[in-house]
């Protein structure tokens, strides 16, 4: 995939970018190419490249087939899922351990959207989003899963809670 391609979006509301690690060793990949879609992955980035802990790491290296439960049957077609990062971590006991991470907020994973209130167009417009986006994230995680346990590895989201964001707007 040819970076041109893949540029940061820079009409985004969401902050991106190319992100230059400090220790690009640590890096797999070419670390001139590392573009985060938003502040959590740069954050997440950023723990990656200073945390001593953690041997190696890559951005969206892994594509996962998955099929959308919102795709028509008859299209049936596996999609890819970019997770976000896999990390290569050494633990207390000096063991490496290898990880899948996605970034992202708890209201894409954990919790089922709810139609509260007014049932507004504009509300039931982004009701019907958040559900779509719900519905695709469990099926992409659950995908991730079983990839992660075939290759002993762990899957695992990163959230505000994980990156200490809670209570901040």
């Amino acid at each position: 995939m040819s970076i041109k391609n893949n540029r940061p979006n820079r009409r985004a509301r969401t902050r991106q970018g190319y992100y230059k690690p400090l220790n690009p060793m640590k890096y797999k990949g070419d670390p001139s190419k590392i573009i985060f879609r938003s502040s959590w992955e740069k954050m997440y980035m950023r723990y990656c490249d200073l945390s001593p802990s953690i041997v190696e790491w890559s951005s969206e290296s892994i594509a996962i087939p998955y099929i959308s439960p919102l795709d028509p049957i008859e299209r049936n077609k596996p999609r890819k899922y970019y997770v976000d990062f896999q990390v290569v971590e050494k633990q207390e006991d000096g063991t490496l351990k290898k990880f899948l991470v996605e970034v992202k907020p708890k209201k894409d994973y954990l919790e089922k959207p709810v139609l509260e209130g007014r049932k507004t167009p504009k509300k039931i417009k982004n009701y019907k989003k958040a559900a779509e986006t719900w519905i695709v994230n469990q099926a992409k995680f659950s995908a991730a899963r079983q990839y992660a346990q075939m290759f002993n590895m762990e899957f695992k989201i990163v959230n505000e809670d994980t990156l200490g964001l809670s209570g901040k707007k």
